[in-house]
């Protein structure tokens, strides 16, 4: 069983590899894109992690959005707060 980490840096440092090969023109990226294209190269980190973080968001604010009551599970913490609070009383931690 492989961990997440290992997975993580299984496609991490190919990535990192070849970001690095491109900025030091051992892939000649640079001599086939237009001179303004040199910036997205060199800032592509960059873009990647702004780019993750809008993911990032997005995920979450989608997950709020589509999020389901349950109203049976609120029904069974009401009562379990009714027992517990019951249950404090007879122990005289509650007045």
């Amino acid at each position: 069983m492989v961990s997440q980490a290992v997975i993580f840096l299984g496609h991490l440092v190919p990535l990192t590899l070849i970001w690095v090969a491109c900025v030091h023109n051992i892939i000649p990226v640079n001599n086939y894109l237009p001179e303004f294209a040199h910036h997205f190269v060199l800032y592509a980190p960059i873009f990647a992690v702004i780019m993750l973080g809008i993911y990032a968001v997005g995920s979450v604010v989608y997950g709020v959005a589509t999020f389901n009551d349950c109203a049976e599970a609120r029904e069974e913490l009401i009562q379990e707060i009714k027992e517990a609070r019951e249950d404090l009383k007879k122990r005289k931690v509650l007045d």
